[in-house]
């Protein structure tokens, strides 16, 4: 992804434990914009605006409006991402499955000033990665995968051999990025950016086939990071290879597995994977800041990152998925329980796991997924002690304010309970 941390390799693997699988109540996930806290809430509407014009912060209508004077304020959380520059953003918060807010801010596209609205699809890039180590781990369960299974007992296509070591690389270590394969956007040093996005004579709708990407990893044109399982290193190019599995193993597409394992289960109506050069319709315009301008980047298809991170969703869509993902709904124990163990990274405070991870903050430990790429900023993380999620989604790049957002909705439904 765009601005993917360079994160050098550690020589040993630590086991954290998972967390508990509390079975959270989870909304209809026909119904949307439904309230259901003793937050203050308000009708559909205007409410606030920024200091860039038209920039108006909407949320779904409400019931009953209940005063509570210690909640957070969500729609100035949401006021603040625009002040810092993001042109639009997409909230949902929910507290144990039950959903405190769902709100969007700003605009979708700068030329045509259209508000941004709670449902909209953004693209949510490393995200994805929490979707396909569901699936992964349900083949697991089913018997048809092993988490020891080589890469090469499934893929033997000259790009996939082509990499060094991928006879010793396992599923598993694909899973939590300990397998040592080079990532093909590896932003301090691969090529694939220029040939993609910033050379000359780039062309942005080009789409890209996985051999293609795969050949940024080959031995003849960057070694690996470090031998299978010896260290950590994220690399898109891990999730390339599991989408790959997949195929190889169930003889059907990656997104129809994506479609009858998890998006049609939960009732995910807004959440897609996009195949080839098409972005789902609906996606809202991203921009990407290049010096001091924001760009207008989503004439680029998803076809570059695919399994590692080319799909499309919804903040509900999302907090659905996360709640299902937290609370085991989807995954056999023993694969929740390897799904949450953490290997160290160069971060003493961050662990990785499989799709997800887990890092230390002021606000506690959080558990989820983020991404970044060209264009769009998304967050999905999980307050684990106090049982909060927090979807954002932005349409900017690189991060101007979704992380500091996340942290103050987190704080403020924290204080809730003092």
């Amino acid at each position: 992804m765009w601005n993917v941390p360079n994160l050098p390799s550690t020589s040993s693997i630590s086991l954290c434990t998972p967390p508990s699988r509390k079975l959270n109540p989870m909304k209809d996930p026909a119904v949307s914009g439904r309230w259901d806290s003793s937050y203050s809430r308000r009708s559909v509407g205007l409410f606030g605006v920024s200091a860039l014009a038209g920039l108006a912060i909407s949320r779904t209508q409400a019931a009953t409006p209940v005063a509570s004077p210690v909640a957070p304020d969500f729609d100035a959380i949401l006021a603040q991402g625009l002040a810092a520059g993001i042109p639009g953003l997409a909230m949902a918060v929910s507290r144990e499955g039950e959903v405190l807010y769902v709100g969007a801010a700003g605009v979708s596209n700068l030329e045509t000033q259209t508000p941004v609205q709670p449902d909209d699809r953004f693209r949510i890039y490393s995200i994805a990665k929490a979707f396909g180590a569901i699936v992964v781990l349900q083949l697991v369960d089913e018997g048809v995968l092993s988490l020891d299974d080589t890469v090469t007992k499934w893929l033997d296509t000259d790009a996939v051999m082509a990499i060094p070591n991928i006879d010793q690389v396992t599923i598993r270590q694909l899973l939590n990025h300990t397998s040592g394969v080079y990532d093909f956007a590896d932003d301090t040093d691969s090529p694939f950016w220029e040939d993609a996005f910033l050379g000359p004579n780039v062309d942005w709708t080009k789409v890209w086939t996985i051999d293609e990407l795969l050949t940024y990893a080959s031995a003849e044109n960057h070694a690996a990071y470090f031998a299978p399982g010896e260290g950590h290193h994220y690399s898109n190019t891990d999730y390339l290879l599991l989408g790959l599995i997949v195929e190889a193993a169930t003889g059907n597409a990656y997104g129809d597995e994506l479609q009858s394992r998890v998006f049609d289960p939960l009732g995910l109506q807004n959440t897609f994977l996009a195949e080839g050069a098409a972005v789902p319709e609906g996606t809202i315009s991203g921009y990407q800041m290049l010096g001091d301008q924001p760009l207008d980047v989503s004439i680029s298809n998803l076809s570059w990152i695919w399994a590692a991170g080319g799909m499309v969703s919804t903040t509900e869509d999302l907090l659905t998925f996360g709640d299902a993902v937290f609370s085991g709904q989807l995954i056999s124990d023993e694969s929740f329980a390897e799904m949450f163990t953490f290997v160290p990274t160069d971060n003493p405070n961050k662990g990785e796991g499989m799709g997800v991870y887990r890092i230390e903050t002021a606000n506690g430990t959080l558990t989820g997924m983020d991404g970044s790429g060209a264009g769009f900023v998304s967050s999905l993380m999980r307050q684990d002690d106090a049982g909060i999620t927090v979807v954002i989604l932005a349409n900017m790049a690189p991060d101007l304010g979704v992380d500091a957002a996340r942290d103050e909705v987190i704080a403020g439904v924290l204080a809730t309970d003092a």
